[in-house]
């Protein structure tokens, strides 16, 4: 159950630094809100996503795995519409923003990783 909160704040965290880090991406609300986002965000993940990543397979081998970066701004794409109004971005914002969201998130798991370690 610790692991799920811990997962859930680096999303979060991933999430509010791709907010700052990008003018046309920008999560509207407060913390709850953020907190909501990103519940919905990972059970969309858990659900729709291994079904795009099957289906689409033959785009992710020809395109030499760039097209999963599409599925991650799709996945982002569809959880904004299930929560309107808490994601204002463009389509690019969205896209740029899914690159860096995944980017704070690996870093932050190594980070995490590397003090359970020790």
């Amino acid at each position: 159950m610790l692991k799920f909160f811990v997962r859930l704040l680096l999303t979060m965290a991933a999430l509010k630094g791709a907010d700052i880090c990008l003018d046309n991406f920008n999560l509207n609300k407060g913390f709850l809100s953020l907190l909501i986002f990103s519940l919905i965000l990972g059970i969309v993940n858990w659900i729709i996503k291994p079904i795009l990543v099957f289906f689409s397979i033959p785009l992710i081998v020809l395109s030499i795995g760039l097209f999963y970066l599409c599925i991650n701004a799709l996945i982002l794409y569809v959880t904004s519409l299930i929560m309107p109004g808490e994601l204002t971005a463009t389509a690019w914002g969205i896209f740029w923003g899914s690159i860096l969201m995944s980017f704070f998130h690996w870093l932050l798991t190594v980070i995490f990783r590397s003090r359970e370690k020790n």
